[in-house]
Formats: structure tokens, sequence, C-alpha cells
């Protein structure tokens, strides 16, 4: 296979790995303030450090418009059930803060493990901006 230099490569603004065993996420590629706060959120019995995360980032820097639907369609619980009732993917588009303005982005995550009796234990969560059309 000859490799095409004008192939397209998706830009990240953002991808995340998030473990559930033991809990853990991380921003390995992203905005600064966002690594910091992946490194300083603690666990607590009553929600992941995704999930704090989760919270943090749809209030601070998602149209407010889309945080219901965005926070429904990333929430651990909707991606456990989608991944293990076989879900290769979830989607989702929504408007969030990209330098200090609202742009367009896609959301894609997907499942990297699973544990022994099938459930969810980590996944990748990647976002990128929706290049304008001309």
């Amino acid at each position: 296979m000859k490799f095409q230099e004008n192939s397209e490569v998706p830009g990240y603004f953002k991808i995340m790995r998030v473990s559930l065993e033991p809990d853990s996420c991380r921003v390995l590629k992203g905005p600064q303030e966002e690594k910091k706060l992946a490194e300083f959120l603690r666990d607590d019995f009553h929600s992941s450090r995704y999930e704090k995360m989760l919270q943090l980032v749809v209030r601070e820097m998602v149209e407010e418009s889309d945080r219901e639907s965005i926070s429904k369609l990333l929430s651990l619980e909707h991606l456990q059930e989608e991944f293990s009732s076989g879900g290769t993917e979830v989607t989702c588009s929504y408007q969030r803060k990209i330098n200090g303005q609202m742009q367009p982005v896609v959301a894609e995550v997907f499942p990297k493990k699973f544990g022994k009796q099938g459930e969810l234990v980590e996944f990748m969560l990647y976002v990128s901006p929706i290049e304008n059309e001309k």
C-alpha cells in the first residue's frame, strides 16, 4: 500500500483514554486546562473520574442548548449499555468552546477493552472540529 500525502487525516482537538478499572481519565491530547483537570480529579464512591470530567467540561465548554443531550449520550451508563449490546461506536456532534469560541465538533467514542463478563473496562474518546463546507 502506498501512502498518499493528500489523504485526509482527522485533526483531533482532544483525545482521551478512560479506564474504569482502575478509575482513570487521561487526556492524551487537548487543552492544557482539561489535562490538568483530569490529573486533579479524585476518586469517590458516587461517580467516576470520567463522569466528573464530563460534568465539568459540559458545564463550562458545551453550548447550553447541547448540554443535556451530550451529557446523556456520553454518560458512562449510556456507553456501557451501547457497547455491552454490541455497539462499536458512539458518535455525536455539538457546539463546544475551542480557543474561546464556540465551534461545531464531532465526538467519537470507541470501546478499547472489555472484562471477563463482557463489561466495558476501557474506551477512547476523540473530539474533532467540523470543518465548514466551502
